[in-house]
């Protein structure tokens, strides 16, 4: 039988050559999808990171600020308080009584027109010693002059013969001082002898201040030129860049304080707006008397007088970190580019092998090409500072980077082959295999934080390790990415303990404003320490309770000063407000990078074992131990110290009471306690604070 053979279909030419076009059509539009996603991503990624770096810098600034604006609140009461010794004293209340009872001229206190008769005779006796006595008030407070004035600004005590005439502004801050009824302080002003200012403070007759009105004025004049340059000058834990400037508003307009040039002052060019509060926000802004600096900078008022402290961070010192973190997120978009781009061009040339006799000389052209784009790939993975290593399943180094080789100290071609103990060390090794395993193991990314010593120098890095795979999915070994956070790392620190610093000038303002809490803090956290110890608890628990000790009064800076100080018992009203500082440290905390058992010994220090306590009314075991701790410090402390109704107790008789108070405070702490006051550690506390 005859065989029929069919004959053979040709496949059109137009037709393979239109789906090789398509084929093409699709790997570029694929590539340029590729492309643009990296692109975007990249910039993405850099602008989260700049917001995350300004919200930091903003922080900051905020928390620096605001520690130096209470510091120069303190200062400024300090300074207004030294007066007290004299305006308290009865002699000086009832000479200015005397003084503002006369009506007219006061020409007759300093004997004008021969011998003093009538109503001023007796002051006109009294004056050279009222003169003596304020001499020697200047002498030991450390201020230029001092002088008493009558309500017209009319001065009638004054340290010399001679001082200089009273100012329109200066009569307006007398008669204000007269109105308010409280200190008030001038703005600075340039002399010969540098910065000097004013100091006005009420005079009150013997009577009852809270319902009296002044009867005269005691106006201290200081010179300021060293203090306020101490106090402007960068801490140890100031940052690169960072500068804290003084500004104040006149009648011209808004002045930087620089007592350091000749001037004194020098005009804020920056444009800003004060918010509600009569603060600076945080903005990026030319710097307060310098158009041509850029800078991050915010304001805070200071209380009293109408002065800013500005704090100042460099825009090019604080934008370093985030300028090299752009750089290397660009670099690595534009190596997944350059590699879709080296894919794309692959595909190409396969695509078009299959129509070109040629194809195996095209091949080893592209061969060549990617062999030069790899090249080019490693000269610009040489010059990124990460670390970047692949190692194989069994450990050994099979590539690593510029970055790496000069960080060991060793040649790129002695490395590979090596293990990581080889390389680091059997301990280090230990770490970062372990890491390697779960990897593997996993066939997921791990992220680790190691410290590790690199030519005798400590580094701290965040490691970032994959598997690698080959085309057909097989795991060949594992890429490790190493970012050195050393600097980071160091800046965290720097900055919890600029937080604790600003937390413990907020325990010393509280302290200041009641006279009873005087060191009250600090012999907590001192005694806290020692039965922290006799309890056996680890010294994380015991730094724990340390600085929730330092910071367990911070709410008591809202409870109003005259029920805080109140020496009588608290009506039920009264107690309601005084136990709403517990609410208040917690609002003030709550924000801030502490630990969580530190808010909670806080929230909880005012609870007691039979549920009487506030805020909760928390009972027993519900209260956790660090707060019990702090409830039987804080009565403790409070017990051995004097009081306006009763002098300071003995600490035995103290223990004694609130052993018999058994039901309110744990037992177990008293007896630690007990132990703790008696050792010489504790003995050293008490004899420090009595």
């Amino acid at each position: 039988m005859e065989r029929k053979v069919q004959p053979r279909e040709e496949i059109p030419r137009g037709i393979g050559k239109a789906g090789h076009g398509l084929k093409v059509g699709i790997v570029v539009v694929f590539a340029l999808i590729i492309t643009m996603g990296s692109l975007f991503f990249a910039h993405r990624t850099v602008g989260d990171k700049r917001a995350e770096l300004v919200s930091n810098v903003e922080h900051r600034l905020g928390l620096v600020a605001q520690g130096r604006a209470d510091v120069f609140e303190a200062w400024l009461s300090d300074l207004a308080h030294r007066g007290d010794r004299l305006i308290k004293s009865d002699l000086f209340r009832l000479y200015a009584a005397e003084v503002d009872g006369i009506s007219g001229d006061l020409a007759a206190i300093f004997g004008a027109g021969g011998d003093v008769e009538g109503e001023g005779a007796d002051l006109a006796a009294q004056l050279p010693m009222m003169q003596n006595i304020l001499r020697e008030f200047c002498t030991y407070s450390g201020f230029l002059y001092a002088r008493v004035l009558n309500w017209n600004g009319v001065a009638y005590i004054a340290t010399d013969g001679y001082l200089p005439p009273m100012s329109e502004a200066e009569i307006a801050l007398v008669q204000s001082t007269y109105k308010e009824g409280v200190p008030l302080v001038s703005p600075l002003r340039k002399t010969p002898q540098g910065l000097e200012m004013d100091i006005y403070v009420p005079i009150y007759p013997p009577e009852d201040e809270e319902h009296a009105h002044p009867v005269g004025v005691l106006m201290m004049t200081r010179q300021v030129t060293g203090k306020i340059t101490e106090l402007l000058s960068n801490s140890a834990l100031s940052a690169k860049g960072e500068h804290t400037r003084l500004m104040q508003r006149t009648a011209s307009g808004f002045l930087e304080v620089t007592p350091w040039t000749p001037e004194g002052f020098s005009k804020v060019t920056a444009q800003f707006e004060l918010d509600d509060k009569g603060n600076m926000p945080f903005a990026e802004r030319t710097s307060l008397s310098n158009e041509d600096e850029k800078v991050f900078s915010m304001g805070m008022r200071i209380e009293g007088p109408q002065w800013w402290v500005v704090q100042e961070m460099d825009f090019t010192a604080g934008t370093a970190s985030i300028q090299a973190y752009s750089r290397t997120s660009y670099i690595m978009a534009g190596l997944a580019i350059l590699a879709i781009l080296l894919a794309a061009g692959l595909a190409w040339w396969v695509q078009t092998g299959v129509y070109n006799q040629r194809s195996a000389e095209q091949f080893r052209a592209l061969a060549a090409q990617i062999d030069e784009q790899k090249r080019f790939i490693d000269s610009i993975n040489a010059n990124i500072q990460e670390f970047i290593t692949l190692k194989d399943l069994d450990g050994r180094y099979i590539y690593v980077n510029d970055a790496f080789a000069q960080a060991v100290g060793r040649a790129e071609h002695e490395i590979l082959g090596m293990d990581t103990e080889a390389v680091f060390g059997f301990d280090t090794a230990k770490r970062l295999t372990a890491a390697d395993a779960a990897v593997l193991e996993e066939k997921g990314k791990v992220i680790i934080n190691e410290t590790i010593y690199l030519q005798s120098r400590r580094h701290q890095f965040q490691i970032s390790k994959s598997p690698y795979y080959d085309n057909h999915g097989n795991c060949l070994g594992v890429v490790e990415v190493f970012r050195d956070i050393t600097d980071f790392v160091a800046a965290q620190e720097r900055n919890k303990r600029l937080i604790r610093r600003a937390m413990e000038a907020l325990g010393s303002t509280i302290e200041a404003a009641d006279p009873y809490l005087g060191g009250h803090t600090k012999l907590m956290a001192g005694l806290a320490v020692e039965v922290g110890r006799v309890l056996n608890l680890d010294e994380i628990d015991v730094a724990e309770i340390e600085t929730a000790a330092n910071l367990s009064q911070i709410g008591k800076m809202f409870v109003p000063k005259e029920i805080l100080t109140k020496p009588e018992r608290l009506t039920d009203d009264e107690k309601e407000v005084m136990e709403t500082h517990v609410e208040y440290a917690y609002r003030i905390l709550k924000d801030i990078d502490i630990d969580e058992g530190v808010l909670r010994a806080i929230y909880q220090m005012n609870e007691r074992m039979d549920g009487s306590g506030y805020p909760k009314r928390l009972k027993g075991e519900d209260i956790i131990l660090p707060a019990r701790i702090l409830s039987v410090l804080n009565a403790f402390c409070a017990m051995i110290r004097p009081r306006a109704h009763r002098g300071a107790m003995k600490p035995e008789e103290v223990l004694r009471i609130l052993t018999d108070m058994g039901d309110k405070y744990d037992p177990a702490v008293l007896q630690a306690l007990s132990e703790a006051i008696t050792s010489p550690a504790g003995e050293r506390l008490l004899d420090q604070s009595s």
